[in-house]
């Protein structure tokens, strides 16, 4: 076995070469964990104490050693298994290949052991998780009160502050593996860096309203340092100054919007320390809806195998940037009663019910339509995480139900990392945000706090109106990166397409990579995949442009200092990714090579149809005059699904406001739905929910 090594992600990785197969070790890349236990729901018949030998205080992003304690309490035959599994919501990789690199799994005991980094489906009785593994094999029996340590060497430390964070374990001494009970421990927030400021998306000029300002480290932890006096600026004007406070969060009340349009609020600690700035504030001087943010599927999973967030955590993280939040079975989520079911797909697939009324079906384990009752409200949740499953809204919507559109920023794929998605909903004066649900007017958003307005023959999203020859769909959308496309979809196809930047910049060049995940029978989707890569120019300079991605399987990084390449990492489950990149080249005809690693499909779900299955790998040369037109896009089969690389130059000063219009009337039905779908540079998107023609609404 021969380690290749390389440079990406601002830190250098290992490759090692197993049986024909490549082991990233060292990347926030191989990142899966558990989605249904393939084990019993009860602990291990071994019994076992365990304990930690961890520092007092961890904080985040940092880098440390801990050694994890076991002691029988009866004898453990020689072939007992210990599986050293991946936390909840850990994107890293532990490897016990390299004691040089991080997250390197060792052992000591005075117990005869074998500790490898195996294939999971080594071990058929393992529940779904990582590609790669560890396992510790007893090849002595284990007395009775003897003890193995476990020790995480360089252990990387997560981003996101957790109050119960754990080290999993599954033994085995025979054919099935069963969780152990194993401590947490709590990981606390970095140094303040930064202010979250947070306000109303849309409110009426001349109407008073309210900001909050909430103290984080440099990944978005609420930290607990006391707020220094403030000074708070609209579009970039003096406003007002307020006194120091004990407190790390703060209410700025009474802020007023004379002009229409858009605004922002910046605000900065005395000394200017600390910076933030507000999302998007649209003032209208008509009477425009309201946005409530929420988030209908926040996961704690913190439980005693796994560990992770509880849901006080949770509800304190996240009640200033959301209006609404759920916590499926937490007492704790105020704002709405929720509970989850999982089902396996034989027994109607996962969804969530929220106030005993409002429907979610879920796609990780797709809902079965017939589990729907449609005399109640019918929500698709197309995004979860970094997964998109634009695919089940349309199954639905395709079946004749009304569905409206929602979007979490949790995934059971609990390997991949929280990011941003959300569900925006539209509430008109005097309603509450559960009216707005009853009629579906949402949209669905993977980033940011982008404001939607659309209208199709005059009504809302989410909305029914009556038949017509004649569509007309009219909108305007507000964001805070540039808007690439925007396209207007009739039953699931794109049939109208407006592009807002006014030329291409030749030195700009977009490279997107996409990986569907529709199951092609009735059955699980299709699992994630890595991206591995370079970009090499023959002649000239390249640089990364892209907007900095923390805490994810995204990220560009020069190789061993050679300015003409760049190293690329990226992950894909259902939608696409893109990196921007800026080249320093004068000859059109110079050459530039992109090419990607044969690789494999994540391991987090088991398919009954279509398992996971290696990727290939792929090379393209090309030059800039190659891209004038509408780039190059190679598409390549994998064992069923089409998966896609574009290469294109971009406009890098997009618009980040755009008016826009669509027109229908041919080969107009009843029964047709439309709904607008907008991307931005870097792939950031956004779904209205469907407004059907035609038809009318089961009563109850």
């Amino acid at each position: 076995m021969k380690p290749r090594t390389i440079t990406i992600l601002g830190t250098t990785l290992t490759l090692f070469f197993l049986a024909g197969n490549v082991a990233l070790v060292g990347a926030e890349a191989l990142t899966e964990s558990h989605v249904k236990p393939g084990f019993d729901s009860g602990f291990s018949p071994v019994i076992m104490k365990t304990w930690l030998d961890a520092p007092d205080r961890v904080i985040i992003s940092s880098q440390l050693d801990i050694t994890q304690w076991l002691e029988v309490a009866s004898p453990l035959p020689a072939g007992t298994i210990i599986a050293v599994e991946q936390p909840s919501f850990y994107s890293g990789q532990f490897q016990s290949l390299d004691s040089s690199q991080d997250n390197f799994i060792s052992v000591e005991s005075d117990a005869s052991f074998v500790v490898k980094t195996v294939r999971r489906n080594v071990f058929p009785g393992l529940d779904v998780g990582n590609n790669f593994l560890v396992i510790v094999e007893i090849t002595s029996e284990m007395s009775s009160g003897q003890r193995l340590g476990i020790r995480y060497s360089k252990l990387k430390i997560p981003a996101t502050s957790y109050d119960k964070f754990a080290l999993p374990l599954q033994v085995s001494t025979g054919d099935r593996f069963y969780p152990v009970d194993v401590d947490s421990f709590p990981i606390a927030p970095g140094p303040a860096k930064r202010l979250l400021v947070s306000a109303p998306s849309i409110i009426r000029t001349g109407k008073s309203f309210d900001a909050h300002v909430v103290v984080v480290d440099e990944s978005g932890n609420p930290t607990n340092r006391a707020i220094s006096g403030l000074e708070i600026l609209i579009d970039g004007k003096f406003s007002r100054r307020l006194e120091r406070t004990d407190e790390s969060r703060l209410l700025i009340s009474d802020l007023i919007l004379e002009k229409e349009g858009l605004h922002r609020i910046d605000v900065r600690s005395s000394g200017g320390s600390l910076r933030g700035r507000s999302n998007l504030i649209y003032a209208a001087g008509y009477n425009a809806p309201n946005i409530f943010w929420s988030d209908f599927h926040l996961h704690m999973n913190g439980h005693k195998t796994k560990g992770g967030f509880s849901a006080e955590l949770l509800h304190e993280r996240h009640k200033t940037s959301l209006d609404v939040i759920s916590i499926p079975g937490s007492i704790i989520s105020s704002t709405i009663a929720s509970s989850e079911f999982h089902r396996p797909l034989a027994e109607g697939g996962n969804m969530i019910l929220l106030d005993e009324k409002y429907q979610i079906a879920l796609a990780d384990v797709p809902l079965d339509h017939r589990r729907l009752n449609a005399r109640y409200p019918i929500l698709a949740e197309i995004i979860a995480g970094r997964s998109q499953y634009e695919w089940l809204g349309l199954r639905l919507a395709d079946l004749g139900y009304k569905v409206s559109f929602v979007g979490s920023q949790s995934s059971h794929l609990t390997g991949t990392p929280n990011r941003h998605a959300k569900t925006a909903m539209l509430v008109r004066d005097g309603e509450d945000w559960e009216t707005a649900l009853n009629e579906g007017r949402t949209y669905a958003v993977s980033e940011g706090r982008p404001i939607l307005l659309v209208k199709v023959n005059n009504a809302d999203v989410g909305m029914r109106i009556p038949y017509s020859s004649r569509r007309q769909i009219e909108g305007e959308v507000h964001t805070t990166y540039g808007i690439h496309t925007i396209e207007l979809l009739k039953n699931g196809v794109v049939i109208g397409s407006k592009k807002p930047g006014i030329a291409v910049n030749r030195n700009v060049i977009q490279i997107q990579v996409f990986s569907p995940n529709k199951p092609l029978v009735w059955d699980l989707p299709r699992n994630g995949r890595e991206w591995i890569g370079y970009l090499k120019s023959s002649k000239g300079r390249i640089t990364d442009v892209s907007t900095k991605q923390y805490g994810d399987m995204h990220n560009m990084a020069s190789y061993s200092g050679d300015s003409s390449r760049l190293d690329f990492i990226t992950w894909t489950h259902g939608g696409s990714r893109s990196f921007l990149v800026e080249v320093d080249s004068e000859e059109p005809k110079a050459l530039f090579e992109l090419a990607i690693m044969a690789g494999f499909e994540d391991s987090r779900m088991q398919p009954e149809y279509r398992g996971s299955t290696q990727t290939p790998a792929i090379r393209q040369v090309f030059s800039l005059d190659q891209l004038d037109s509408n780039g190059i896009t190679r598409t390549f089969e994998t064992f069923g699904y089409y998966d896609q690389v574009k290469i294109s130059l971009l406009d890098k000063k997009l618009p980040t406001s755009q008016a826009f219009e669509f027109v229908d009337s041919t080969n107009v039905r009843p029964g047709d739905y439309y709904y607008v779908r907008i991307t931005g540079a870097e792939d950031e998107t956004i779904w209205s929910s469907p407004v059907y023609v035609g038809g009318f609404d089961v009563g109850e």
